[in-house]
């Protein structure tokens, strides 16, 4: 019989220390809910477990990149359809003036109205816009192709920036302390400060450009010309970032403005109305187009943001299956735990006692 050194209570301890420390593990996973509570835990189950997490992260944004290219494609069908109503009373108006029931005042006010409709649709293109981007003009992602008078003239240097610009050729002159900015009939001028860096906000024709110190200095002239661009939204999160993820809108076939559709002849006479209606049957073609083009990219992204949700869902249920924790699994372990740790604590007492036999020898 030994007394200075109790292996059985050093057995007894190493299996009560090993049980405490399996209860401690429980508990930070039943608490948490957490199979893996450190990388310990499952290393490579952890590692699996934070890329669908990224993922599921990334998808959910992805989701909410294709609502809001829902909402853009139903602001621009709303408009669209104004277009539409507006064109249709402007084919009545020339079928109207293209009889001669009608006279030449009833002529005028017709022309009036058919002018009014025109200035309206251009005014309701150029006003809908999504965060800043037009969406009807023919801009949505447009680029300037080129600028090379403007951007780098003798005077100075000038960095042009789109906000809502239709595409075309734009002339650009400037004279003493005025910039003017021409696109077709559309034409703004605006004073500048001789000398000064300034933004001269072209807001008529959706252009800004920035200057040096020379604007004014001298005489430029050049032109700018805005190409057609495409719109695109990260509608999924594959790692195809700029193919399959994305779906695209050709902003080119999104051009609704009065220029575009060519409705330049006004119904002033029975001739001129005639070919008026020819040209309104030319633009309800192009709008009914345009019409078609975002019903069907509303019904790609509505089809694009179920999928996306599904995904999300059985990314969401892979990583579940790694991280999470089976309660009931983890709650039989931790019952058991807790009764080896009283067993244990017992029998640790038990052999600490066992010493006690020895003063029954030292007695005599």
């Amino acid at each position: 019989m030994r007394i200075n050194t109790n292996v059985s209570a050093l057995r007894a301890q190493n299996n009560l220390s090993r049980v405490n420390d399996a209860l401690s593990k429980s508990m930070a996973k039943l608490s948490s809910g957490f199979r893996i509570t450190r990388a310990a835990d499952d290393a490579a189950g952890l590692g699996i477990a934070n890329v669908l997490r990224a993922d599921i992260r990334a998808l959910n944004q992805a989701s909410r990149n294709a609502e809001q290219a829902g909402s853009v494609l139903n602001i621009a069908d709303g408009a669209a359809g104004t277009v539409q109503k507006m064109l249709e009373r402007m084919k009545e108006l020339a079928a109207q003036s293209a009889s001669d029931s009608v006279d030449s005042a009833g002529r005028a006010r017709i022309t009036a109205e058919y002018q009014a409709l025109r200035s309206e649709i251009d005014r309701t293109v150029a006003t809908v816009k999504f965060q800043g981007n037009a969406l009807l003009n023919g801009s949505f992602g447009a680029t300037i192709d080129s600028a090379s008078t403007v951007l780098a003239a003798a005077t100075g240097v000038y960095a042009a920036r789109l906000n809502g610009a239709g595409t075309g050729a734009y002339t650009f002159s400037s004279g003493s302390n005025v910039v003017t900015l021409s696109n077709g009939s559309v034409s703004q001028t605006l004073g500048v400060t001789s000398g000064a860096k300034q933004t001269l906000n072209f807001s008529a024709l959706g252009v800004s450009i920035d200057t040096t110190a020379s604007v004014g200095a001298a005489t430029v002239a050049g032109t700018l010309t805005i190409g057609a661009g495409s719109g695109s939204f990260l509608v999924s999160s594959s790692g195809q970032y700029s193919g399959n993820d994305q779906i695209t809108i050709n902003g080119s076939g999104l051009d609704l403005r009065s220029s575009a559709l060519t409705i330049a002849t006004d119904p002033t006479t029975l001739a001129n109305a005639q070919s008026a209606l020819a040209e309104i049957d030319v633009a309800l073609t192009s709008v009914n187009s345009a019409i078609g083009t975002i019903g069907s990219l509303q019904s790609r992204i509505e089809t694009a943001t179920e999928n996306v949700r599904i995904t999300v869902q059985n990314f969401s249920a892979a990583e579940s299956t790694i991280r999470d924790l089976d309660m009931a699994e983890e709650m039989t372990t931790f019952t058991k735990n807790q009764i080896l740790a009283q067993a244990g604590t017992a029998m640790l007492a038990q052999a600490n006692q066992s010493g006690q036999s020895v003063l029954t020898l030292l007695r005599g």
